[in-house]
C-alpha cells in the first residue's frame, strides 16, 4: 500500500515525525524511495567495540541523501533525506536509546563536517510497549555542493564488508543506496559546477535623514497659546475698531452694501471666547494626526537606491528595511492645499471674530482650482511599533542598473545622536534567496513639531 503520508513536506515538528513513524510500520518496500530509508534493526554501540557496522550504516545513509540531485530531492519531503532505525513494516523493535552528543560523535568522522544532518528519538507504541525510534535528517542538498564521501574507514567484522575513506554513495530514485557509478561521479560534478545564479544587490541612502520632532507638554502649551491669541486677533481688531465719519448717504450706501455681501457677527465676545478655548481642546486632542500630516508632507524624506550587481534582469525586487530605535516612519504626503483649505487637516480651522463674506452662488469659476486625483499602483507598506519596517514596492532591474525607490519620511523623539543603522533585506521572484544588508540614516538636526506647520518661503 502507499505510504500513508505527505510525501512532498519535511516533518515539521515531533507530532509529524509521530505520523511518519506510523506510516512505515504501515509502508511497504516499495515505499522506501529517493527521500527515504527505514532499518527496523541497527546496533550503534555493540558490544564488539570493533564492529562500527552501524555507524557505518548510517554514515553511508547520510552521505547517499547528501548527493542527491537537487532537483529531484525537492520533490520529497522540502529536499531532505530521512533515515528511521527501530522500524520498518516488518515490525518495531525500537533501539537503544543514546545521548545526542553521542550519536553525534560516532558518526561526524565519517560524514566530515560539511553535511547538514540532524538525529532526534520518537517514541512509539511497539508490539510490546513503547519504544524509541532514531530518526536523521539530513538537510537539502543544493547546486554547487561538493561530492560528498566517507572521510574515515569503518571497519566491519568481516574485511569485504568494510566501508573505505573516501568511498562515495549515492541514494537512487529506487530507494537504494549504493556506491556512486561512473554516471553518478559525472552527475556530481556537473552539480558542482551548476551553481544557481543569485542576487547581488546593493541598497544605499541617496537622500534625507531621520527628522528628531521636539514634542513636549511645554512646547504643546507654548503652540497652544500662540493658537490662543492668534484666534482673539480677529476680537481684538473688532473691538479696536471705532465708526468714522461717514455723510448719511454714504453709510446707507455702505450698510446696502454690507447686507448684499456680508453675514454679520452674532455672537457676544464672550460666546467667541468660550468657542476658541472649545477650539484648543480640538486641537489637542488631534495633535498627534496633525503632526503625522504636517511631518510627511514637509520633513525630507528618506530615499533608498537598489543596485543589480549581476549579468542578469532581476524581476519584481522588493526591499524590506528596519529602523530600530523609536522612531517613525511616514507615508511621504502632499502638502499642496486649495486657496479655502488649511494645513494640516487635522485641525479644525482656526476661530474668526467678525462679520464674513456671504457666499454667493457661482456656476463656474476658473479660479478654483481642480481637485487633484491620485491613482495609486503597488504603494509602499510600513509597520510601526516601537521601531519602524517598511516594506517598499518592488522594481525590475536591468543588469548594472539601479533605481530609486519610493521615498518615505522617519521621524523620532529628539534625543538620538550620530546615524542609525538600518537593516535591510531583498528579494525577487526570478532568482532564490534573500540578501541582506545594512545601512546608515543620518539624522538631521532638531525642530519643533509645530515648525512643520508651516511651510518654507521658498515652498510658497
Amino acid at each position: 500500500m502507499a505510504l500513508d503520508f505527505d510525501s512532498r513536506k519535511n516533518p515539521r515538528n515531533h507530532a509529524d515525525l509521530k505520523r511518519l513513524v506510523h506510516a512505515v510500520r504501515h509502508a511497504s518496500k516499495a515505499d522506501e524511495t529517493i527521500w527515504l530509508e527505514w532499518k527496523s534493526d541497527l546496533e550503534l554501540d555493540p558490544a564488539e567495540k570493533g564492529d562500527k557496522s552501524g555507524r557505518a550504516h548510517v554514515a553511508r545513509a547520510i552521505i547517499g541523501f547528501a548527493n542527491r540531485m537537487p532537483d529531484d530531492a525537492s520533490r520529497f519531503a522540502d529536499g531532505h533525506g530521512i533515515l528511521m532505525v527501530g522500524v520498518g513494516p516488518e515490525g518495531m523493535p525500537g533501539v537503544r536509546l543514546h545521548d545526542i552528543t553521542e550519536l553525534v560523535r560516532w558518526i561526524t568522522p565519517y560524514v566530515g563536517d560539511e553535511i547538514g544532518w540532524m538525529p532526534t528519538y520518537v517514541e512509539a507504541e511497539g508490539e510490546n510497549g513503547p519504544v524509541a525510534v532514531l530518526i536523521v535528517t539530513v538537510e537539502p542538498p543544493q547546486w554547487g555542493d561538493p561530492i560528498h564521501c566517507m572521510r574515515k574507514e569503518a571497519p566491519s567484522k568481516t574485511r569485504d564488508k568494510s566501508i573505505l575513506e573516501a568511498a562515495i554513495f549515492v541514494r537512487t530514485k529506487e530507494g537504494v543506496t549504493r556506491p556512486a557509478r561512473a554516471r553518478d561521479i559525472d552527475a556530481l560534478t556537473r552539480r558542482i559546477q551548476h551553481r544557481q545564479p543569485t542576487m547581488e544587490l546593493a541598497v544605499e541612502v541617496v537622500g534625507g535623514s531621520i527628522q528628531p520632532l521636539s514634542c513636549t507638554d511645554e512646547d504643546i502649551d507654548s503652540w497652544l497659546d500662540a493658537e490662543r491669541e492668534a484666534a482673539l486677533e480677529s476680537l481684538n481688531e473688532f473691538l479696536a475698531r471705532r465708526p468714522g465719519r461717514s455723510t448719511d448717504r454714504d453709510l446707507f450706501a455702505s450698510l446696502h452694501a454690507h447686507a448684499l455681501t456680508m453675514i454679520p457677527e452674532g455672537r457676544s465676545v464672550e460666546q467667541y471666547r468660550h468657542q476658541v478655548e472649545q477650539y484648543l481642546l480640538k486641537c489637542r486632542a488631534q495633535l498627534p494626526a496633525a503632526v503625522h500630516e504636517a511631518a510627511a508632507a514637509r520633513v525630507l524624506p528618506v530615499t533608498l537606491r537598489v543596485l543589480n550587481q549581476t549579468d542578469v534582469n532581476l524581476e519584481n525586487v522588493q526591499v524590506e528595511l528596519y529602523v530600530p530605535g523609536e522612531v517613525q516612519a511616514l507615508e511621504m504626503r502632499s502638502d499642496r492645499v486649495a486657496s479655502n483649505e488649511h494645513f494640516p487637516r487635522a485641525l479644525p480651522a482656526l476661530p474668526h471674530y467678525g462679520s464674513v463674506t456671504r457666499a454667493l452662488p457661482i456656476a463656474f469659476s476658473p479660479g478654483l482650482p481642480a481637485a487633484r486625483t491620485f491613482t495609486p499602483a503597488q504603494t509602499i507598506h510600513i509597520v510601526n511599533g516601537g521601531s519602524a519596517t517598511i516594506h517598499l514596492p518592488p522594481v525590475n532591474l536591468r543588469p548594472h542598473r539601479h533605481a530609486d525607490l519610493e521615498a518615505f519620511v522617519l521621524v523620532a523623539a529628539v534625543g538620538e545622536t550620530g546615524p542609525t543603522t538600518a537593516e535591510w533585506s531583498a528579494t525577487c521572484t526570478n532568482q532564490d534567496g534573500v540578501v541582506t544588508g545594512q545601512v546608515e540614516i543620518p539624522p538631521a538636526e532638531p525642530m519643533l513639531f509645530y515648525e512643520t506647520f508651516v511651510a518654507d518661503e521658498e515652498e510658497e
